[in-house]
């Protein structure tokens, strides 16, 4: 039966508080590694790491394996070396050599002594290809035969191979004695086909592959393309080198998808599952193409103004100077609506978040778009308090509306852009389509609401009114 991890996740967490290796070790023993990650992500840095500590290396490293890359690496430094070397053991290939990145590479090269050495040179030649190529991903754990070699022959070379020794028996790739590729056919065709029937009978001469440099996400949509469980990868001499897997096409075209998806929606960074990232990263990722977008609103303001100095009564008036900030406001809080509502239906197409988990959604939102709601309010209060050509030179009065106004509209536009998708899940509508066309107005108009509520009280401070 499958683990709930929400509740898995709190009692992990009262032990962890505890301090008590003992009792978590037996509440975590007979758990499944993929549930006992899930539990994990949804909690913080501090306590995966206590947590991960406590267990049983082996145990610990299965668990670091099924969490989201971005979590393990945040804690992988903190972590023992007799589990992190566990960990890079049964970690695949190409996922043990992008490890390097986060460790200090005096530790990682002592950690591949430790490891057996044929793994250890498979990493450093993993390592030897450039980032982002074929080479990086592939695994040099495939079925090889010769042209001579009979179905009962290859038969047997499965049979007999330990569980560990192929990544995929799907295919078995003809080589040469210089380990060129001279063809590939399936397993399907040698079950089929009479046992003294040679290799070189029914394979097809002329494989699909591709060259150990060109990049991973080109191969995958080459993959995906044929509909290949596997595609060979071969050296500039045609040479074969290993192969690329579907699960790994299928992960890079994910990342790249997400990727697009989220910068779409002004979200930076990696593909990574949104409990697994910390409060800070998701403002990190946010904040970039807010400030860039909040900047361009600037220009927006510069125009009015311009015209309504123009005008010859209009411009004078209070109200009008507050219709100056309008647009930058009400800009603010659609665009920061729209990456929670990207980021959110992301999490919940993707089974990372559920309707049930709204509230820790909702905690964690209020935490980053406060962050960025003050962060753009101090810039805000800023532009419009110092004088020309920099500033709007605005009095502080009006200064503090756009001030305090920024976090307000920010904030209220993550709520509202957090609620909505995972309402519209919990009553089985679409959350992209329901979200997207409602967002933005909706936004605008109790942002709009929020600015001249926040103007009336403040300027009421100052004895001026609208």
């Amino acid at each position: 039966m499958r683990t709930d991890e929400k509740t898995l996740a709190e009692r992990l967490r009262a032990l962890a508080l505890e301090q008590d290796p003992v009792r978590l070790r037996a509440e975590a023993e007979g758990i499944m590694p993929e549930d006992l990650a899930e539990a994990l992500s949804r909690l913080d840095g501090a306590e995966r790491l206590a947590i991960l500590e406590s267990l049983e290396p082996s145990q610990a490293a299965e668990t670091l394996v099924e969490l989201p890359t971005e979590a393990a690496r945040a804690i992988i430094n903190q972590l023992p070396d007799t589990t992190v070397a566990h960990y890079l053991d049964i970690l695949p290939m190409d996922d043990a050599a992008e490890l390097r990145e986060e460790l200090d590479p005096d530790r990682f090269e002592a950690l591949l002594k430790v490891i057996p050495d044929e793994d250890a040179e498979e990493i450093r030649r993993l390592l030897s290809y450039p980032e982002d190529s074929a080479g990086q991903i592939m695994t040099e754990d495939f079925v090889e035969v010769p042209p001579t070699a009979t179905m009962a022959e290859v038969l047997a070379i499965i049979r007999d191979a330990s569980q560990e020794e192929f990544e995929t028996v799907n295919y078995i790739y003809v080589l040469s004695e210089d380990r060129h590729l001279l063809g590939v056919f399936s397993l399907r065709r040698v079950l089929r086909t009479p046992a003294e029937v040679l290799a070189r009978d029914i394979m097809n001469p002329d494989p699909v592959s591709v060259p150990v440099e060109v990049k991973d996400e080109e191969v995958a949509r080459i993959m995906s393309r044929y509909g290949f469980a596997a595609i060979p990868i071969l050296d500039l001499r045609g040479r074969m080198l290993g192969i690329v897997t579907a699960d790994d096409a299928q992960e890079v075209l994910e990342e790249a998808q997400t990727e697009d998806v989220l910068a779409f929606g002004g979200v930076v960074g990696d593909a990574e599952a949104y409990l697994s990232l910390s409060i800070w990263q998701l403002v990190k990722r946010r904040l970039p193409w807010l400030l860039i977008l909040f900047v361009a609103e600037f220009f927006t303001g510069s125009v009015l103004r311009y015209y309504t100095k123009t005008s010859e009564k209009g411009g004078d008036t209070l109200l009008a100077q507050l219709m100056l900030f309008v647009p930058l406001l009400i800009g603010a809080g659609g665009n920061a609506g729209s990456q929670v509502t990207t980021t959110i239906t992301r999490a919940l197409a993707l089974g990372e978040v559920s309707a049930r988990d709204w509230f820790l959604v909702i905690r964690r939102e209020l935490s980053v778009s406060g962050m960025i709601g003050f962060t753009l309010g101090f810039l805000g209060f800023v532009r419009a308090a110092i004088p020309d050509p920099w500033g709007w030179n605005q009095p502080i009065s009006l200064s503090l509306v756009v001030g305090l106004a920024l976090p307000c509209i920010v904030v209220w536009a993550a709520t509202v852009g957090s609620l909505l998708p995972i309402g519209a899940k919990g009553v089985g509508q679409d959350p992209a389509v329901m979200s997207a066309p409602f967002i933005s107005t909706f936004v605008d108009a109790t942002g709009l609401i929020i600015y001249f509520e926040v103007a009336r009280r403040v300027l009421g401070m100052y004895g001026l009114s609208f």
